[in-house]
């Protein structure tokens, strides 16, 4: 069971790292670098912020949205994300508003720390058309079949900073900063029973994460199958936890980057630098150990239980406290309410959203245990966004302050680092997510089974 803690309605500016880079910008031009490209307007006080192309700084991007950095903010903007030459009220400040909204409720279902605000921001773009020509320098080639047209956007900290509000007053750091994301996926096996009764011609050795491994070998959007399997870092077990942290670094694909300083280092055919930073941070004598140590600093972060008793640990090996027991409670909720929700799911393929509306609705009128107003479908849309979440773990050296036991501090053989651990992208889910879901599991177990299978068990 979760405990979902009180969300609070401020608008308090935080920000977020994280969308999906793919290729290396192109060299950022510079003249009118001062001339105004677009204004934020905050949506709670009015405060307008004009920002010129020398204050922006493209960060990365997504399917969906696209994401850039304001350094002397300390923040970063995101922004959704239109097909070309779709009409200037698409997508709507509507949609901003509610997905704004429901990342506050979701991220009230975690512990306090490991989450941040979005703040609503309304957007003034004297011309769309300057500001697309400008990004497009930046943007891998593959993602500029969409531009922004949209009138609003969310804006988050940037966690390339490291948070100071989670450290004590004295600590003192030193060195770059670096981050991490991992996309962890689905933490859990198909229950027999569940997966016999959705697929009665299929079996499931493996986990979805890495049956649709198959299917993408199939689609030719990746040339090899993953190391990485989500049910052993879900595992509790330091031995699998490890492997799978090894897998992630080995074979990133979309599920681990790394920053240094704001600059992506470490991605999908990405390596600006990952030895480098290894030995910046970890090097105690042996070279060869470098990433042994850094994976021991992942596995003691996502394994911290920095949160007391938020959630109920249920006799799972996985601290109750830890980010990562925590992503696997929500994510709970849609196993179990997949196969009530699969017989009422929408097959239509516009993106409405009554399901997430529905949630709204009842967290508005219900502030005290709304949680359990929930039907078992509502319920299932809040799993599917953990589905997809991702894991944020920002971090940099220490040299004086705070104390030793501190529970925001890591210590790796001679070293301490100050690690701050944030839970993100945690976006709706349209209607039709259930039906979706469901045929591109079919789809994964088929290309496991055509490709002969294995005997690899998850």
């Amino acid at each position: 069971m979760i405990y979902p803690r009180e969300v609070h309605e401020s608008s308090t500016s935080h920000c977020c790292v994280v969308e999906n880079a793919m290729g290396r910008s192109k060299r950022r031009a510079r003249k009118n670098n001062t001339t105004v490209i677009l204004a934020i307007v905050s949506k709670s006080d009015g405060k307008t912020e004009n920002l010129s192309r020398d204050r922006l700084v493209y960060r990365a991007e997504g399917n969906a949205n696209l994401v850039l950095a304001i350094p002397d903010l300390g923040q970063v903007l995101r922004l959704r994300k239109s097909p070309t030459n779709c009409d200037l009220e698409a997508p709507s400040i509507d949609h901003v508003i509610m997905v704004t909204e429901y990342a506050r409720i979701v991220g009230s279902l975690f512990a306090r720390e490991f989450t941040i605000e979005p703040q609503l921001v309304l957007l003034r773009i004297p011309n769309y058309d300057t500001v697309n020509r400008w990004l497009n320098q930046f943007r891998p080639s593959v993602r500029c079949d969409k531009e922004i047209r949209c009138r609003a956007g969310i804006l988050y900290p940037d966690l390339a900073i490291l948070r100071r509000d989670l450290l004590p007053p004295d600590i003192q750091v030193t060195g770059e900063t670096y981050c991490v994301e991992i996309k962890p996926k689905q933490g859990w096996m198909f229950p027999e029973e569940t997966f016999k009764a959705l697929f009665p011609d299929l079996s499931a050795k493996l986990c979805r994460f890495c049956a649709m491994q198959y299917l993408k070998l199939v689609k030719k959007t990746i040339k090899r199958v993953s190391n990485y399997c989500p049910i052993d870092l879900f595992s509790g077990d330091r031995d699998r936890m490890l492997r799978a942290l090894r897998g992630l670094v080995e074979t990133p694909q979309n599920n681990f980057r790394m920053w240094r300083s704001g600059q992506l280092i470490y991605g999908d055919g990405i390596d600006c630098g990952l030895q480098d930073a290894l030995e910046d941070t970890m090097l105690q004598g042996d070279p060869s150990k470098n990433l042994d140590n850094f994976l021991q600093l992942l596995l003691t972060a996502i394994l911290n239980d920095s949160t007391g008793t938020t959630v109920p640990n249920e006799s799972h090996p996985l601290p109750r406290g830890s980010i990562l027991k925590q992503i696997l409670d929500v994510q709970m909720f849609a196993q179990d309410n997949l196969t009530t929700t699969v017989d009422g799911a929408s097959i239509d393929e516009e993106q409405s959203f009554g399901n997430v509306a529905q949630i709204l609705a009842k967290r508005r009128s219900t502030s005290e245990n709304w949680l359990e107003s929930l039907s078992g479908a509502e319920k299932y849309f809040l799993g599917a966004t953990a589905l997809d979440c991702s894991l944020m773990m920002t971090f940099q050296k220490v040299t004086a302050g705070g104390d030793t036991e501190e529970r925001h501090t890591i210590r790796v053989g001679d070293e301490r680092f100050a690690v701050s651990m944030t839970v993100m992208d945690l976006d709706p889910k349209a209607d039709s997510h259930p039906t979706k879901y469901l045929k591109q599991t079919r789809m994964s177990y088929k290309a496991y089974k055509d490709f002969g299978g294995s005997d690899k068990i998850c």
